[in-house]
């Protein structure tokens, strides 16, 4: 008898403790997510941020694409040694004719027009360490020309460059639900040395692209 209610005595002891335990642990505050932690923010860029391919030298001849060029230089679309890249067949090849040339400047017959609010712009390019920079010639909503340059192209092999938009370029971000465009007028490539006859450079260029996001607009239910 004395037995069994020292038995009885421990099941109770055992179910007591096992509810305090239950009871302890379910009202232990959970741990609050921590609004300025860097991982919770980590992909917030790649939600609001989009690639807009411009241009990538593959369905258009080159005549389609630029003006004539008038700098001691020829260039043509080839497809012997595209980017690393799996979409890409063909590119811009750049070569130029004479150690005098200084200036390379290439302008779109039509030019590329980005609608969307623009934070970079991106292409590929391909040089074998040249003493030049390449600039990107853009157009903003006041019809205000803008140069944005590379570093010295002193790399070899294909690298990816990216080219920032300042605050200086104007964008439509004035105002709500306005609309403007970016434009992209063309490049050109500044040499700051000359080069020998038997060491021209060749400038190789691919896959033209604007980083963009979507304009702000006042939503629909309340435009009335």
């Amino acid at each position: 008898m004395n037995r069994t209610r020292v038995n009885n005595c421990l099941q109770k002891i055992i179910v007591v403790s096992v509810y305090i335990s239950l009871s302890l642990f379910a009202t232990e505050p959970s741990k609050k997510q921590n609004p300025n932690k860097v991982s919770e923010f980590a992909d917030i860029d790649t939600r609001i941020y989009k690639e807009e391919m411009l241009q990538n030298f593959e369905s258009e001849p080159f005549g389609a694409i630029f003006e004539p060029i008038k700098t001691n230089a020829t260039a043509k679309i080839s497809d012997e040694l595209p980017p690393p890249i799996s979409t890409s067949e063909h590119y811009l090849g750049i070569y130029v004719a004479s150690p005098e040339t200084r200036r390379v400047r290439l302008e779109f017959k039509n030019p590329l027009t980005v609608t969307e609010y623009c934070r970079a712009f991106n292409l590929w390019v391909n040089v074998e360490k040249i003493f030049a920079h390449l600039t990107l010639i853009v157009e903003d909503r006041e019809k205000t020309r803008h140069f944005l340059r590379s570093e010295l192209l002193q790399f070899r092999g294909w690298r990816r460059l990216r080219f920032p938009v300042s605050q200086r370029v104007r964008q439509y971000d004035l105002y709500l639900n306005e609309k403007s465009s970016l434009k992209l007028i063309g490049f050109e490539i500044v040499f700051t040395e000359k080069y020998t006859k038997g060491k021209l450079p060749l400038i190789l260029v691919d896959e033209i692209a604007a980083e963009v996001r979507t304009k702000y607009e006042i939503p629909p239910a309340l435009r009335k």
